[in-house]
């Protein structure tokens, strides 16, 4: 008596999750790539090269993501999404170095509002 059951978890995992977001992601820069011109070993090559650098970063971030404290998580989430998006929009038509710093900025804006009004502050023991 006494004994119960482990709680089950539900959802995606964190490996499975930086698993698909990596593979997601080199998917769409090894599309945007090939799109914009570029040869389809070199665009292979990106893909893998972007999709391996996001799994890893997914990994190592996810991990210790909930336990930041609310203003460190909103930076990570904030630069995470700002370079990933900065970086398609530098493979997508050879578009300007200036376009792309400037979107990544605005969604790195975006984003880290979000998460900072949007997370719950850490509770008090």
């Amino acid at each position: 008596m006494g004994q119960h059951a482990a709680p089950r978890r539900t959802g995606v995992g964190t490996r499975t999750g930086a698993v698909l977001l990596g593979a997601l992601y080199g998917l769409a820069c090894g599309l945007l790539d090939h799109g914009a011109g570029a040869a389809a070993g070199r665009a292979l090559t990106v893909g893998v090269v972007a999709g391996l650098v996001v799994a890893v970063v997914t990994l190592v971030v996810g991990r210790r993501f909930r336990v930041l404290p609310r203003l460190p998580r909103a930076v990570v989430a904030a630069a995470c999404a700002g370079a990933g998006a900065a970086f398609l929009v530098a493979l997508s038509d050879g578009g300007s170095t200036g376009r792309a710093v400037l979107t990544g900025v605005l969604l790195a804006l975006a984003v880290g509002t979000a998460t900072l009004t949007l997370t719950a502050p850490p509770r008090r023991r």
